[in-house]
């Protein structure tokens, strides 16, 4: 039904354009060789500037272009030459026009550049902008996007790398340069989407954005961004689409592996001789996953609306994409995987844990779901030529979160009670849970009596209600982690051409949001309710204290269907909101003098940050010393607003040698104020004191070449990332240890190459050699005060001179993309990824760290995962039912040849480390895992691991109107 509503209204709209054409047609050639120029564009633009019909040229130089407007420019652009336009008017009543044969003069600048008529949004310039950048438009994201992750797509940029983790849709994660995504700054549209709580990259909740953009564009390392933003390995900017986008539409369907099917239809206007316009994008995507029980299910939409006149430009955009999935979380070791698999000793690299069976029907245990729809107004006013003030408005309200286990039974947490095949054994938990005898693992058959006023009362900590011994009897629980997001702000941006060498761009940017924090109960797997509430109260000898809510039995809906979630039910453990008030102000001056173009920046940024606590207050005010308290009081606990102070600078320069050669360098320094789970440790209002802003410094210098047929970039890169801080969080015990003084320096060469020799080939190439290492020591505390109120010394992390892991520190990738015969392709491309280390948590390098018994499990070294090689291949066909009208086909499979690698892990066992399978913890011997044989492709077969989806496929039919 929603299909067939989304044809109806498309068709609808198309019905009514009108029938008055004039037809286009010619040949394009070199003014020099006289070869003719495929690939050239051919646009119609009405009103000079915006293009309302467009086609490209055929193999032969042709090309034939309908239109109905009665007047206007030709326009005839190519990379590497010189633009030529022809004006026109037209005699209406389907009339031919004949251009004949239209040369176009060399032009060795290749225009690489994204067109934006805003200067709110900061975008890379070529053969200008001192910066190194990778830009993808929208055709090229349509059509190698495949079923994968948008953000997959950067995997072929030089310098990145991007891992599925455990497989789930949208939870890709990116690494550029050796440097985590949470280093990374998101953008859409120019404005900030970095999560200023937790420093987290939600991808899964913009996971249709190529679906939207007219581009995106990653500016690696400092980036072009003038906001005082949390950019230190680079920005990423996700540009929409404006509502005066390109007149036309198109139907896109898709079906793939595991059940993979996904539906656009989408609509624009174009720029009308009203000066209104408008954009319109709807879509469905589901799937069953690669990976066992990774379901999904997603929507997207988008509307954009406009008025250009005169001096005026105004755009309002709202993109939303409401989501849920399941996912595969938990570590898994190599030894599991084939344990798991059919018996040949080869891995089951679709198995996952985080999901097992309750009374016969799958029940998953990891699932994300999420809403949170972005709204933007903008507001361009061009005074002149040369000044424009462009001013931004933006907001979003949403809610994302994600399910997990709480508590334990006699000492064992959910992880010890999988069925035989490996997955959670959801009816033995029931069966405990609800006081039936149950066979627990290492303890036999126990029953569990009721703990609380003649009921079964589960609670995340493992101990009797109200009483001082801990029996390990807590129960265990779903749960959901939901964040109540609302964010709103502004972008004030003056850009004014001084001279005809000096431009300057000022501005201010504010912004505030609120997190707040929560959780609630999913399932209790058969008891009666949960404790709502724990504090550690002076007055409780056990340090805990319970208060029953009742209401928590009735159950809300499950948060697997975001359009049956129930937000409103009773929290437990705990509720807070995070505030983070941002107030920055920033300066850009671009100077260019014969062949230099000079570029610097400064900003200048203070944020607020402030914690309510909707728990502590009533300990505090209704029961002072007993440690009871409701958390559905109204009341709150808040700090002061606490001010932290963050800036930038940036300095860069670029000198075109010559038409084709050019060289650039750039300097700058980043002070980035912490994110605010570093300021406040834990579920309390208690600030961390040796929280410190995070120091970036980096250097780069470049080197680029342009001609006619080759586009070579090539760059060289130091950064120096100081006073970073890691905390370790769970759900019930807030941030309970911090790392702190993380050091690191990343260095590395770039490059990406360009060319087509031949007509009808296209090849490309990038190579990233990098060398990242931790340039200090760091140090781990504990914050989990002992029984006299006292914390641990602090640890000293032996990390100096280590290996970063977590992405490959040598990368090469080399693509094709070849027409056979015309409006047929077929492409390939083949990436090599070496140098890959583990990346295990920081603290396992504490040479007092132990699991088994004292140095059992200290890592000395970060192992070495195996290298792999990826092939990725696709055909198309574009098939025209008439000169505007055409469909596209295309088949994309990825990992043609279904190569099983590693793509990430966070353990970092040797061959020659004690196997804690057979380890003796009494004596402290035992055999190694080679001794055992428990060994992976050289890897200790107890290092957790995460492997790459092996070959999928993906076809897809496109009708554009």
């Amino acid at each position: 039904m929603k299909r067939l509503f989304c044809y109806s209204l498309l068709l609808i709209l198309l019905s009514s354009q009108g029938f008055s054409q004039t037809k286009f047609k010619g040949i394009v050639k070199d003014d020099r060789e006289k070869l003719s120029l495929f690939g050239a564009i051919v646009s119609i633009k009405a009103d000079g500037t915006t293009a309302v019909d467009q086609v490209s040229v055929d193999f032969d130089g042709t090309f034939v272009l309908t239109t109905t407007k009665t007047f206007g420019t030709v326009e005839v652009s190519m990379n590497g030459f010189i633009s030529k336009t022809i004006p026109f008017y037209g005699k209406g009543n389907e009339s031919t026009i004949d251009l004949g044969i239209i040369f176009l003069e060399e032009n060795t600048v290749t225009e690489r550049d994204i067109i934006v008529t805003t200067s709110s949004i900061d975008v890379i310039k070529d053969r200008k902008t001192p910066i190194s950048s990778s830009t993808m438009r929208n055709y090229e994201m349509r059509e190698k996007v495949s079923n994968k992750d948008f953000i997959e797509l950067t995997s072929q940029m030089p310098g990145v790398y991007t891992s599925r983790v455990g497989g789930g849709f949208g939870d890709t994660r990116m690494n550029v340069r050796g440097f985590e995504q949470n280093n990374i700054s998101p953008m859409i549209d120019g404005i900030p989407v970095y999560d200023l709580e937790a420093g987290i990259v939600d991808w899964a909740n913009i996971a249709s954005m190529n679906d939207v953009a007219s581009s995106i564009q990653l500016q690696r390392g400092l980036g072009a961004s003038k906001l005082v933003n949390s950019s230190v390995a680079g920005t990423f900017n996700m540009i929409l689409r404006d509502a005066n986008y390109d007149k036309g539409g198109f139907l896109y369907n898709a079906t793939g592996n595991d059940g993979y099917r996904k539906f656009v239809g989408s609509y624009a206007t174009g720029l009308l001789k009203s000066g209104f316009s408008a954009n319109v994008l709807l879509s469905s995507t589901s799937g069953d996953g690669y990976v066992n029980s990774t379901n999904f299910e997603a929507y997207s939409y988008y509307l954009a609306l406009g008025y250009k006149k005169g001096k005026h430009d105004f755009q309002f955009k709202v993109f939303g994409s409401p989501q849920w999935h399941n996912q595969r979380m938990s570590n898994i070791s190599l030894s599991n995987y084939i344990n798991r698999g059919n018996g040949s000793g080869e891995p089951n690299y679709k198995y996952n844990r985080d999901w097992g069976y309750l009374n016969n029907e799958a029940y998953a245990t990891k699932v994300n779901f999420g809403h949170k729809p972005l709204g933007i107004f903008q507001w361009d006013i061009n005074f002149t030529d040369k000044t424009q003030l462009s001013a931004k408005l933006y907001g979003s309200k949403g809610t994302s979160g994600n399910t997990n286990f709480s508590g334990g039974i006699l000492g064992l947490g959910w992880s010890d009670f999988v069925d035989g095949n490996g997955q959670v054994d959801l009816n033995t938990i029931y069966s405990f849970n609800s006081g039936q005898p149950t066979n627990i693992p290492y303890y036999g058959v126990r029953t569990r009596s009721e703990n609380y006023n003649g009921q079964f009362i589960n609670s995340i900590w493992d101990g009797n209600l109200g009483g001082g011994f801990v029996s390990r009897t807590s129960g265990i629980s779903l749960l959901s982690e939901v964040t109540n997001q609302t964010f709103y702000g502004g972008i004030l941006n003056l850009s004014t051409q001084l001279t005809s060498n000096l431009k300057l761009n000022y501005g201010i940017d504010a912004r505030k949001t609120v997190y707040n924090k929560t959780r609630i109960v999913n399932d209790l797997f058969g008891a009666d309710a949960y404790a709502t509430d724990y504090i550690d109260a002076p007055n409780d000898p056990a340090g805990i204290w319970y208060a029953i809510n009742t209401n928590n039995t009735a159950l809300p809906e499950p948060l697997f269907d975001f359009t049956k979630k129930n937000l409103g039910a009773n929290p437990v453990d705990y509720k807070y909101d995070a505030k983070i008030a941002y107030l920055g102000s920033y300066a850009q001056i671009e100077y260019d003098i014969w062949k230099f173009n000079l570029l610097a920046q400064g900003g200048f940024n203070r944020q607020f940050i402030q914690r309510v606590d909707y728990t502590l207050a009533n300990y505090a005010e209704s029961n002072p010393g007993s440690g009871v308290f409701d958390i559905d009081n109204n009341s709150s606990n808040s700090t002061s607003e606490l001010p932290i102070d963050g800036y930038n600078a940036k300095f860069g320069v670029n000198f075109n040698i010559t038409a084709k050669h050019n060289i650039w360098a750039n300097a700058g320094f980043v002070s980035r104020a912490p994110v605010f789970v570093t300021v406040y440790s834990g579920l309390n209002n208690d600030i961390n004191p040796n929280y410190k802003n995070e120091k970036f410094k980096s250097i780069e210098i470049g080197y680029g070449f342009r001609s006619r047929s080759v586009s070579l970039n090539i760059s060289a890169y130091s950064s120096d990332h100081k006073d970073a801080e890691t905390p370790y969080y769970t759900p019930e015990l807030g941030n309970f240890g911090t790392t702190s003084g993380i050091n690191r320096i990343n260095r590395g060469i770039e490059l990406d190459v360009t060319a087509a020799p031949i007509r009808r080939l296209i090849l490309n190439g990038t190579l990233s050699i990098g060398e990242w290492k931790y340039s200090s020591n760091a140090i781990f505390q504990d914050l989990r005060p002992d029984t006299n109120g006292s914390l641990a010394e602090p640890s000293i992390l032996l990390i100096e001179d280590q290996k970063i892991g977590g992405a490959p520190q040598l990368m090469a990738s080399i693509g094709v993309d070849y027409e056979f015969f015309k409006n047929f392709r077929f492409g390939t491309n083949v990436k090599y990824s070496d140098r890959m280390y583990a990346s295990p948590s920081l603290e396992r390098y504490d040479p007092n760290f132990s699991v088994y018994k004292e140095n059992a499990t200290f890592f000395k070294n970060p192992i070495l995962l195996p290298d792999f090689t990826v092939v990725d291949a696709f055909a198309s066909y574009r098939f025209r039912i008439n000169v505007v009208n055409h469909i596209d086909l295309r088949l994309n499979v990825n990992n043609i040849f279904n190569r099983k690698y590693i793509s990430e892990s966070n353990s970092s066992y040797e061959v020659d480390s004690p196997d804690p399978t057979t380890f003796d913890s009494n004596t402290l011997t035992g055999p190694t895992f080679r001794e055992n044989g428990n060994v992976y492709k050289g890897l200790a077969g107890g290092n957790n691991a995460f492997f790459g989806l092996g070959r999928t496929w993906n076809f897809t039919v496109r009708y554009e109107f």
